[in-house]
């Protein structure tokens, strides 16, 4: 099986990544790195190493990152990623790291190369980015393996199902995995993790922090961004094509209405510009007038929460995505609404709907839940749900610290 990957990551993989970097422009900064050309730095000491797939991995890793830095204040931290946004995001959201870099491809001897460098005490990786190869060659070296905040997808399962031999060695090399709910536990031992390895710690997700603005501060973006105190200002987030188009046009009769919206990916931004031409980038040249103004820069999501009334979370309005997170607006005391197609957060859907503090609708359902959400919905609500869901970074570190 192992072969059979890494044959595949050469015949496909490189190609691939070969491809992107030269006809689409990406990966340029980050290609040597990609292909273990270059290595990150070698340090003296036993490091602790963070491993995230994108942005949303890399914010829920972000309670539990700081809280190992201050149990462990002395260790060396290094963080990898496998997107441009998670290694943008980890650079906010995980600061002061000894160094950030792109996970390679999961090759045996360019990843074993890269354990025998780091020469990690842990590797912690975040969600569900399992990489045999990597897991292997660090095992080897006597690397601690832990999965923090650990989910599986019925759909993963009846994959992994396909290889039980393969499956069980796996992820029996994990010392440790901290999975979000009873239903990922019965998941990972239906696959042939062991049930004495796993460990129900919650969500770390509910655990994030966001830099809460003052009142200064608030007065300070709304001045740049000349919201006027009239307007009732929604941030639509998170946002995929063709939902920008969808969502701002359902809401197009919506008096006094300022749209902030914020799409998923950063290369998407230029395109979109030409549509929505009032911009977070020429802010300058803003009038008050504007009715949609598109946030063409990345970490200023949780700013526009806090500026905003309520939320539009997208990736749920198309069915090829299964959602985005839905309980950031609600950590930054506003409610949400999201689509039908939820397929990848539905634990964070029953919550939200048990608790109140947002609704799923339809594209045609979208103005109507707005105009009364906007009438309606009390913000002390919200912020009492979100605090409720704290307490999984704690269950998590003492989870860990029986093997760090």
């Amino acid at each position: 099986m192992i072969i059979g990957i890494n044959l595949v990551l050469i015949l496909f993989g490189i190609p691939w990544l070969l491809w992107q970097y030269a006809f689409r422009g990406k990966y340029r900064s980050s290609i040597k790195e990609r292909l273990g050309i270059t290595l990150p730095p070698a340090f003296s000491k036993k490091v602790i190493w963070i491993h995230t797939v994108s942005m949303g991995e890399t914010r829920a890793a972000a309670s539990l990152y700081q809280a190992l830095r201050k149990a462990y204040p002395d260790t060396p931290f290094v963080v990898s990623t496998t997107t441009e946004t998670g290694q943008a995001e980890a650079k906010r959201s995980l600061p002061n790291a000894d160094a950030y870099f792109y996970l390679p491809l999961d090759i045996s001897w360019i990843v074993a190369k890269l354990v025998r460098r780091l020469q990690p005490a842990v590797l912690i990786l975040v969600e569900g980015d399992i990489w045999p190869n990597l897991l292997k060659a660090a095992k080897k070296q006597g690397v601690k393996l832990f999965l923090v905040n650990g989910k599986i997808s019925e759909k993963s399962t009846k994959r992994f199902g396909y290889f039980p031999t393969f499956t069980k060695h796996l992820f029996s090399l994990f010392d440790i995995l901290c999975v979000q709910t009873k239903t990922y536990k019965e998941r990972f031992v239906q696959i042939g993790a062991p049930a004495e390895k796993i460990f129900v710690t919650g969500n770390l997700k509910y655990d994030a922090k966001f830099p809460e603005l003052t009142s200064a501060a608030l007065a300070d973006w709304k001045r740049e961004l000349k919201i006027q105190p009239q307007d009732r200002v929604i941030t639509i987030g998170s946002t995929h094509d063709p939902e920008e188009e969808q969502l701002t046009r359902a809401l197009a009769d919506i008096p006094n209405l300022k749209i902030l919206l914020v799409p998923r990916h950063p290369e998407r931004f230029e395109a979109l510009a030409k549509r929505y031409p009032a911009t977070y980038s020429k802010r300058e040249q803003l009038t008050g007038e504007e009715r949609i103004i598109l946030i063409d820069a990345m970490g200023v999501l949780p700013t526009c929460y806090q500026l905003s009334e309520l939320a539009i979370v997208g990736g749920s309005f198309v069915d090829h995505i299964g959602g985005h997170n839905i309980l950031e607006p609600i950590q930054c005391g506003i409610s949400v609404l999201f689509g039908p197609y939820m397929a990848a957060q539905k634990e964070m859907v029953d919550l939200v709907r048990s608790g109140k503090a947002g609704a799923q609708v339809s594209l045609s359902e979208v103005p109507s839940a707005v105009q009364k959400i906007l009438e309606t919905r009390s913000h002390a609500e919200v912020e009492q749900f979100a605090q409720m869901l704290k307490g999984s970074t704690e269950k998590t570190v003492r989870t860990l610290q029986r093997l760090i």
